[in-house]
């Protein structure tokens, strides 16, 4: 793979972050900031994050990634309380793995076959089946793209699981503008996690929160290092959080890609397409050999996600107008 591989693989925004953040981070190089230490714990990232959300700034802690925020409330919850998981399958692949590394079992509770719906009664019959002490699940959930939670669905696994400590990724939230975060000002047994590295397009800054009850984000609080997340990231996030308008823009124009590489990846013999409620989709390989598929696209410079537990799937992600074409252009020859 060469630097111009394009990479359908990666769920970020293609578009990239704001004006504004370039601009800001310009300015924070130009003065030599970093020559000093920031704020320890993001304070005025969380304070802003506060006010955008409708929460306090105790129901919120910063973090380098959503991603570390889950390994904290994994090695707190799972490891050192000798926890267990529950978690829907399929799901993304290094949430399953870093769940074997810590609880004492994983239950896999399997989303319905063809529509990918994530099956309330049995999830809430195995949790308490096995005594699960934490669950995991995305929302929208990745790979399949589409919501597993509504309302009444959370509410139902909140109040039959209650010493079970729900944890909610919503990485794609944005596209879907569907959030629990507020949820937490009333549920004691609920996190969400969310992140600046999708439709703020600032993966590579890494930089992500968690919201929960207080009591949660002070236990996470007594494992943080002060000073963990570094001063570009936090002023980077600072500034893609003001300009909502340019998310907003972003997203709608994503969702428009979205849509024309879907309707053209649905002419295609030989793939049938999954509805996604984010930038990307799985499609299943139905008359077509996935290795090949894979070996073909490669040659043409171009990366897609595949999974050793579903291999007649892959995902992909929306990228720019003309590289999807490229994509729909290179898929029809296979």
């Amino acid at each position: 793979m060469t630097d111009e591989t394009l990479r359908f693989d990666a769920a970020i925004n293609p578009y990239g972050c704001s004006p504004r953040v370039e601009e800001a981070l310009v300015e924070f190089a130009r003065s030599r900031s970093y020559n000093h230490y920031g704020e320890q714990r993001g304070e005025t990232l969380r304070d802003r994050l506060a006010d955008h959300l409708g929460v306090s700034p105790e129901h919120i802690i910063v973090y380098n990634g959503s991603g570390e925020a889950l390994m904290w409330l994994f090695i707190s919850r799972l490891l050192f309380e000798k926890g267990r998981l529950a978690i829907p399958s399929p799901t993304y692949e290094r949430f399953l793995l870093a769940g074997q590394r810590c609880a004492t079992k994983v239950v896999e509770i399997p989303l319905s076959p063809g529509d990918f719906a994530l099956p309330v009664e049995t999830f809430i019959d195995e949790g308490q089946r096995h005594n699960v002490t934490m669950a995991l699940m995305s929302n929208p959930n990745n790979p399949s793209g589409n919501l597993l939670l509504n309302d009444h669905s959370l509410d139902r696994m909140l109040c039959e699981l209650p010493e079970c400590l729900f944890v909610i990724d919503e990485a794609y939230a944005d596209y879907t503008g569907k959030s629990y975060a507020t949820w937490v000002r009333e549920r004691e047994n609920l996190v969400i996690l969310r992140t600046f590295s999708k439709a703020y397009g600032l993966a590579g800054l890494r930089i992500g929160y968690a919201v929960a009850n207080p009591d949660i984000i002070r236990g996470l609080t007594a494992f943080q290092i002060p000073w963990s997340v570094d001063s570009m990231a936090l002023v980077a996030a600072i500034t893609a959080l003001a300009d909502q308008a340019y998310l907003r823009q972003t997203v709608c124009q994503i969702h428009a890609d979205r849509e024309v590489l879907k309707a053209g990846l649905a002419q295609i013999s030989g793939i049938e397409v999954y509805p996604s409620d984010t930038n990307f989709f799985l499609i299943r390989l139905v008359d077509i050999d996935p290795e090949h598929a894979i070996i073909a696209l490669a040659k043409n410079q171009i990366r897609v996600r595949r999974r050793s537990d579903m291999p007649d799937y892959i995902r992909i992600t929306s990228l720019l107008p003309a590289e999807n074409e490229r994509l729909l252009d290179t898929i029809t020859t296979l």
